[in-house]
């Protein structure tokens, strides 16, 4: 069981960035716009600041100097998601900005308290990625049976008369 679990751990990081990267492409093909806002947040976020602190050549434990860089980060996600969320034609966003902020309160528990499990922390901010990746694999693939179905649909919510809404 332990040798499973330190094959999971070694390969979990590398496996979710070719998921992320694979659904990407496949978006980018078959997907609509707030798919592409999606997966352009995760990736810009979540996937591409993981090689550059690789390439500066830090490790996760030399991150501390940088923890305010890694919050501004999911803070900029948080930002993003929910606002792709309001504004979308779909609800799944919803949830994957609910999990982004579950990341943010994380990093603000631990700010305002002195003793946080290291464990429970991580399970906190790394944790909600996965999920954000189900979640995005599972609304692409409704998004496509959907279009396939009933045919195209409007990507976005309607503004509400009078009201000037954001659209990304």
């Amino acid at each position: 069981m332990a040798m499973l679990l330190d094959l999971f751990n070694e390969f979990r990081v590398p496996a979710q960035h070719l998921a992320s990267l694979l659904l990407a492409g496949a978006i980018w093909r078959w997907g609509g716009a707030p798919e592409r806002w999606l997966i352009g947040v995760f990736l810009a976020t979540m996937v591409v600041p993981v090689y550059i602190a690789r390439g500066l050549g830090l490790s996760a434990t030399d991150i501390g100097p940088w923890a305010t860089m890694v919050i501004s980060l999911d803070l900029m996600a948080a930002a993003l998601f929910v606002g792709i969320a309001l504004n979308a034609n779909r609800n799944y966003p919803l949830w994957i900005a609910g999990f982004q902020v579950v990341a943010v309160a994380a990093h603000l528990v631990k700010a305002l308290v002195h003793e946080v499990s290291p464990l429970a922390y991580a399970i906190l901010v790394i944790g909600p990625s996965y999920c954000q990746l189900l979640l995005l694999i599972a609304g692409f693939a409704r998004h496509a049976l959907r279009q396939r179905r009933f045919g195209p649909y409007r990507e976005w919510r309607q503004a509400v008369p009078g009201v000037l809404g954001w659209r990304p």
